[in-house]
């Protein structure tokens, strides 16, 4: 049973290294610029040809910044801390020995653990030998640093929260009156707006 802890301790170790070494990238993308407000035109005709034409701008648009703990490093931080972390309670909880029930403490506990672990003694080799021991401290050592790592990547999805930038459409109240013919012989005013 410990030794598939062991295994599967490495295994995990192995895939959150590359995980997090992989994904260790920040792109940073800049927004499209806005295109230019069309300008407003008003084109008056002469009373024998056709009637004016208005052409009103486009609504204004609202920029809005919205933030919140970093996705990427808060995902990465829970996956990092919660699977070594989760094995070492397993390991706590099925050990019979006192210097594991240390792995209960988050972050702290593989120390330890590790410093509980004992020294290997060729001479006197009766209860464990040298590589149980060795693989367990190379384990413990493993476990803490990983468990660091993921406490470190939670506090900075805080530290440095994410933000993004929202574009939406303000909607801009105009009104605009202009001569306009009105039938086949009169003339009068046309009123043209958003509302």
């Amino acid at each position: 049973m410990k030794k598939q802890v062991a295994i599967a301790m490495g295994a995990s170790l192995a895939s959150t290294l590359c995980v997090s070494l992989a994904q260790a990238q920040t792109v940073v993308t800049q927004p499209q610029p806005a295109p230019p407000a069309q300008q407003q035109t008003v084109v008056a005709a002469p009373p024998s040809t056709q009637p004016t034409t208005v052409v009103a701008a486009p609504p204004a648009r609202e920029t809005v910044t919205r933030g919140g703990p970093n996705a990427f490093l808060l995902t990465s931080g829970l996956f990092t801390f919660g699977v070594p972390y989760g094995i070492s309670v397993v390991v706590a909880a099925e050990s019979d020995r006192d210097g594991d029930k240390n792995l209960f403490v988050p972050v702290v506990g593989p120390w330890l653990a590790y410093a509980n672990e004992g020294e290997c003694n060729v001479a006197n080799v009766t209860n464990e030998s040298c590589g149980r021991t060795t693989g367990a401290k190379v384990l413990l050592a493993g476990d803490g640093i990983l468990q660091a790592i993921g406490a470190i990547e939670l506090a900075a999805a805080f530290i440095v929260p994410e933000t993004r930038t929202v574009v939406a459409s303000k909607p801009q109240r105009r009104v605009m009156m202009a001569p306009s013919r009105v039938g086949t012989t009169g003339y009068g005013l046309a009123a043209v707006g958003t509302f």
